[in-house]
């Protein structure tokens, strides 16, 4: 029954993890940035959450109705103000800048914050179904996960700039031709992905503590969630996520805790030499 619980456990982190992953395969399917600082994203959501939570509070649910549209507005303001000038360079300059723009933001959040950790003691009841207990915080989060992944999917289908940004990722040429502004459309892929990552600190804020340098292990998480399901692949990003939460939490079971965060990476590199592409990606790209 460890086992099972171990299972459920990875599936509602996993899943958690490839939404924040969408937001960075969003922003590599449109602009081919690639964005360093998506998990200094998660903690300035994270913060965001904390002070709401501490000052007002705001339960941190609820302030994701805050973090979602402050996170669009920060992506805005950072594309304008940065990215722009290196989408659609080559891979490399992008990379600098956003790790420029990473140790900026960690380094703003250290200096106002300090170096200690930060927590919201929220626990909602545990849900107890065929014997398996899972944590409510962990159904709480999976349950924003799969919203979210839904929203997403049916804002890329059904809606005019949904279709738009994924014309642009598969012919940005084309979609030119066709009326499509790719400026525009970056502006609004960059925004989406901060406010996914934004709002998914305030779902971490129910799960563990954060620190200011804390950003960098979501964003190596998200990367290894991205190159696994494959690079620009939405449904990839949720495959990829749910495989390293379920492979990381069963892994804990047989394996010493310092030895279990190797696994994703194991996982990764079999990935790559079976198939290059990613688990979802098309062959060749």
């Amino acid at each position: 029954m460890i086992l099972a619980e171990l299972v459920v456990l990875g599936l509602a982190y996993g899943l958690l993890f490839g939404v924040l992953a969408l937001g960075l395969t969003l922003i590599w399917g449109v602009m081919k940035v690639v964005n360093i600082a998506h998990g200094d994203f998660v903690i300035v959501g994270a913060y965001s959450s904390y002070w709401l939570f501490v000052l007002a509070g705001v339960h941190p649910i609820l302030s994701i109705l805050f973090t979602i549209p402050f996170g669009f507005g920060l992506g805005i303001i950072v594309y304008l103000g940065l990215v722009r000038r290196v989408a659609h360079a080559p891979e490399l300059m992008s990379l600098f800048l956003t790790f420029g723009l990473s140790t900026l933001i960690s380094s703003l959040l250290l200096y106002i914050y300090s170096p200690n950790q930060r927590a919201i003691s929220v626990t909602f009841p545990s849900i107890n179904g065929l014997g398996v207990i899972l944590p409510g915080n962990a159904a709480i989060a999976a349950a924003y996960a799969v919203v979210v992944a839904v929203l997403l999917r049916v804002f890329l289908t059904r809606t005019y700039w949904g279709k738009a940004i994924r014309a642009v990722t598969e012919d940005s040429r084309s979609a030119l031709l066709m009326g499509i502004n790719p400026e525009t459309v970056s502006m609004l892929s960059f925004g989406i992905g901060v406010a996914i990552a934004s709002s998914v600190g305030s779902v971490v804020m129910l799960l563990q503590a954060v620190t200011p340098t804390g950003g960098g292990e979501f964003t190596l998480l998200s990367f290894v969630i991205v190159v696994l399901g494959g690079l620009g692949s939405p449904f990839g990003a949720l495959i990829g996520g749910v495989v390293i939460g379920v492979v990381d939490n069963v892994a804990s079971l047989y394996l010493p805790a310092a030895a279990t965060p190797a696994i994703g990476f194991i996982i990764l590199v079999i990935v790559l030499i079976v198939r290059p592409s990613g688990i979802m990606g098309a062959k060749g790209s």
